[in-house]
């Protein structure tokens, strides 16, 4: 998802940069992580691009703790855009957002009963929330549960649900629609923001 939404920045502002932070976990008993998403990444070639993995360094965490080092430092280099994807995290974590501006929360259908969803404490947050893999089985039911949790935590009770930042994809398609509109309403998002930018833009995925 990443990756596409780089691709989609790239093409969309021709003139911009961007600066990508992604964390992966580290594993409990041996201290070592494996630092593969740029290996998955197609949009970073190029001279507008620039990525670092950071490791988190503890298994209980989404971030690393030279996050906000490593944000300072693209920041100070003048980077039109930041993204920061955290490891993946936890029904309660939202640590994320001491760190950026605009969030975007990226879940599954596969969170199983609709109850589950009272637990997740980014539906309380998020700016954006994105169901990803919406080809799966029971997506249109993970779609309409979420919009409904969405409003319940934000007592949007009247709202319609076509106006909720709740948006289904599938970032393994090309050009794939929800991820079209998913772009849209992150860069409205982030543009409504006042400027400049002082923190990220961040993702975070239950992966």
């Amino acid at each position: 998802m990443v990756d596409e939404l780089i691709r989609r920045f790239i093409i969309d502002q021709p003139t911009k940069t961007i600066g990508v932070i992604s964390v992966d976990p580290s594993k409990r008993k041996t201290g070592g992580a494996l630092l593969g998403d740029r290996i998955r990444m197609n949009s970073i070639r190029g001279e507008r691009v620039y990525m670092r993995s950071l490791a988190t360094r503890q298994s209980n965490l989404a971030l690393s703790k030279h996050v906000k080092e490593a944000v300072s430092v693209l920041k100070a280099a003048g980077f039109d855009l930041i993204v920061l994807e955290t490891s993946g995290i936890g029904q309660s974590d939202t640590e994320i957002l001491d760190h950026s501006d605009v969030s975007l929360y990226i879940m599954t259908p596969e969170f199983g009963a609709a109850t589950q969803l009272e637990k997740i404490d980014m539906l309380d947050f998020a700016d954006v929330v994105a169901i990803n893999k919406f080809d799966k089985r029971g997506a249109l039911d993970a779609l309409r549960d979420v919009k409904k949790q969405y409003k319940r935590n934000n007592q949007l009770w009247d709202a319609n649900d076509d106006t909720l930042p709740v948006v289904g994809t599938i970032a393994s398609q090309f050009n794939d629609p929800g991820t079209n509109t998913l772009y849209a309403r992150l860069m409205a998002k982030i543009k409504r923001r006042p400027a400049p930018i002082s923190r990220a833009t961040s993702t975070t995925s239950t992966r």
